[in-house]
């Protein structure tokens, strides 16, 4: 992937606009007014597509991770539950859309979202654990062939 690694980059999106989604859910649950019924299908949708990046864009670096000496069980974790949140994501972006012509099964399609963003923060834990903690994605700096000491 000639170098660039776009993982750090694209993962924060999914994550805000999961949980953004799911307030905007939660909020045409309690306040049904017109000018916010797309937002939570919009969002989700969008955090849907973002999480797909990121999941293609982190399979990219895997091997990368491990190289640097990230246990391959702390990957698994974070993949693992990676594929639970795109799962619980692609079920409340499905439910938040299905449910607004009718307006009935907001309380249900509120659920999946939050559920869904519930599923998108500790997966963005665990990748920060991957990173913070193991130290995944450490960049070195080149060692520098000259001695001696002026800037």
């Amino acid at each position: 992937m000639l170098g660039l690694d776009l993982h750090p980059a694209v993962v924060h999106f999914p994550i805000a606009l999961a949980v953004t989604g799911a307030f905007a859910e939660l909020g045409y649950l309690l306040v049904r007014r017109p000018w916010i019924r797309w937002f939570g299908p919009i969002l989700l949708t969008l955090a849907l597509a973002g999480s797909g990046v990121a999941y293609f864009s982190g399979q990219a670096v895997r091997d990368k991770a491990v190289d640097q000496g990230v246990p391959n069980a702390a990957v698994e974790k974070h993949l693992t539950s990676c594929v639970w949140a795109l799962g619980a994501l692609g079920l409340a972006t499905i439910l938040s859309w299905a449910v607004r012509p009718r307006g009935k099964g907001i309380s249900l399609s509120a659920l999946a979202a939050l559920a869904a963003a519930a599923l998108t923060l500790y997966t963005g834990y665990l990748g920060a654990e991957l990173v913070y903690v193991h130290g995944a994605g450490r960049v070195h700096a080149p060692h520098s062939s000259t001695s001696g000491g002026g800037p």
